[in-house]
């Protein structure tokens, strides 16, 4: 049985179809994201610049280090737990960039702390109007704006958003001027909409997933199996295209799904024939790819238009939602409320004790 459709009226589903929207209107404020980036990401002589955050600012910052490492920028991604452990090594001539939606996660908070203690300008990029407990930390804080159209929605264009706004960041950093046009990434997004749904009419409920990728889109496949986690019970994995055949693999049931994103024509070669030996076993396949990077033996394919590999994971991140979502109706869950979350009482309250510890008793 495939998964239905959701219709116009789910909030998922206009969370994901307004991303094209959301980063044109986002592209309109890149000066004020280079300049923050140019005023407080360039490290003094002999200094380092870090990018931390977690969760889906940990996969955004992963994701946009291919193209600041093409602008030469030394973008040193790190969760914030290893950069409070090595807060000892932070000096003046640092510069931190915090990344976290609510600016209450508590790792994140203690990190930024510990920056400024050793006198490390600290940026954080939020959401929230002042950045929560992070804001007020900061040296600067730069806010996204994004209107949340539903309470509690995974994280859909709040996680491009995030991706296009530390491209920009890293132009700052590099001194540049502008992100490249944005024109093929917002086609490649239109169009990834209709062909997953595509793709997801034709899918069973699988017994799990295994998201696999490397270089750029090796931070996706990681996002992409978050957005499982969070909107499903279905267990996900995410791992490097060549390590798969040496880890994963072994323990994976034949009835598990393969999603394989592979945007890059070299990339592309490998995730066909493993695709092709995965065929051997019966294993169904779904690729993420290109008219010019094609994944042939893949049992699905989901098309998008080819573009540059560095800016690839801003319209990649698009199936991988939609999937999460159709999987979750699938297999009984509701997508734009996560109730299966919040009614877990003591799980949700462990959950806050792990990461917010600020919010426990308040639902959020």
């Amino acid at each position: 049985m495939a998964p239905d459709r959701p219709g116009k009226d789910s909030p998922i589903r206009r969370d994901i179809e307004r991303q094209p929207s959301v980063l044109a209107a986002l592209q309109l404020r890149q000066a004020e994201f280079i300049t923050a980036g140019r005023t407080w990401l360039r490290p003094d002589a002999g200094g380092r610049l870090f990018v931390a955050g977690c969760g889906d600012g940990y996969f955004a910052a992963a994701a946009a280090q291919n193209f600041a490492e093409r602008l030469h920028v030394a973008w040193q991604v790190t969760g914030p737990l290893d950069l409070l452990l090595g807060s000892a090594r932070l000096t003046p001539a640092d510069r931190l960039l915090v990344i976290s939606m609510s600016g209450n996660v508590d790792r994140t908070v203690e990190s930024a702390l510990a920056a400024k203690a050793a006198g490390t300008p600290v940026l954080a990029l939020v959401n929230s109007p002042r950045g929560g407990r992070v804001g007020e930390i900061a040296n600067a804080c730069i806010s996204l704006q994004l209107e949340d159209l539903a309470p509690f929605l995974c994280g859909t264009p709040s996680y491009t958003a995030t991706l296009l706004a530390l491209l920009a960041l890293a132009v700052g950093a590099a001194d540049g001027l502008a992100v490249p046009s944005l024109d093929t990434i917002l086609d490649a997004q239109r169009l990834a909409l209709a062909q997953t749904d595509g793709v997801l009419h034709k899918l069973g409920l699988p017994s799990g997933v295994r998201l696999l990728s490397a270089g750029a889109d090796r931070a996706t496949v990681a996002y992409g199996a978050a957005k499982l986690v969070e909107l499903t019970r279905i267990p996900a994995w995410s791992g490097d295209l060549e390590e798969f055949a040496h880890s994963q693999y072994w323990s994976m049931a034949t009835t598990d799904l393969v999603l394989v994103v592979a945007t890059d024509p070299a990339l592309a070669r490998y995730a066909d024939d493993t695709c092709e030996a995965l065929h051997g076993l019966g294993v169904v396949t779904v690729a993420v790819d290109t008219p010019v990077s094609p994944v042939r033996h893949a049992t699905h394919r989901i098309t998008l238009p080819p573009s540059d590999a560095a800016l690839a994971p801003l319209a990649t991140a698009v199936p991988l939602q939609l999937l999460a979502a159709g999987l979750a109706r699938l297999s009984g869950l509701d997508p734009d409320t996560r109730a299966h979350l919040k009614s877990d009482a003591t799980r949700f309250r462990v959950s806050r004790l792990l990461t917010r510890r600020s919010l426990v008793g308040t639902g959020h």
